[in-house]
Parts: C-alpha cells; sequence; structure tokens
C-alpha cells in the first residue's frame, strides 16, 4: 500500500483515540462504545505506523520505542482508570494530553 493511505489512516486513527479517550475519562462510564473504538483505533495505529517504518525503511530506533511505549501506556491507562479509579480522570485526562503531545514532539524532533 502506498505510503499516503498509511499516513492518512495514522492520522485518523490519532484522532479517533484521542476522541475516544475524551469519552472514556470525560462521558458516561457504562457505555462501551467509545471503548470498543478506541482499542480499534489503537491497533490500527499500531498497523499503520509499522507500515510508515516499512514504507521509509527505518527500523526500531529511539524515538520509535519511546512513541511505542507512549502509546502502550496511554493504551492500559486510560481504560483501567475510567473503570476502577473514576476518581482520577481528571488527572489522567491531563496526563493522557501530556503524553499525546509528548508522543507527537518526539516524532516532529527525530
Amino acid at each position: 500500500m502506498p505510503y499516503g493511505f498509511y499516513h492518512v489512516l495514522h492520522l485518523v486513527c490519532l484522532v479517533a483515540i484521542v476522541s475516544g479517550f475524551t469519552l472514556v475519562l470525560k462521558g458516561d462510564n457504562k457505555k462501551k462504545m467509545p471503548k470498543i473504538v478506541t482499542g480499534i483505533a489503537s491497533f490500527l495505529l499500531l498497523f499503520s505506523g509499522m507500515g510508515l517504518l516499512a514504507k521509509i525503511g527505518s527500523g526500531f530506533e529511539p524515538w520509535v520505542i519511546t512513541k511505542l511505549c507512549i502509546w502502550l501506556v496511554l493504551a492500559i491507562m486510560v481504560p483501567v482508570t475510567a473503570k476502577r479509579f473514576p476518581e482520577k480522570r481528571r488527572t489522567v485526562f491531563v496526563v493522557a494530553l501530556v503524553l499525546v503531545f509528548g508522543a507527537i514532539y518526539t516524532v516532529s524532533s527525530k
């Protein structure tokens, strides 16, 4: 598949994940659809990221490992906090936004 496809898919999944995190942390915790969308978008973000790495011919450089660790922490932290520690949702929302911007900065400064 062409580079542009992976790039657009990656950006769409980024928006879907951030939107899903916002719905999970700020919305009604009983709804399952935001959690499902966030999980699917997380997988597609990983898929498109690996496709982009293959297209640019890059390996697992330090910025890639850093970004993978950030997204792994986010993918685990947000749903667990929303379900088990609802009183910490506001703090986790701010931490999640900082981590998202950290992942974006990591890629833009590679």
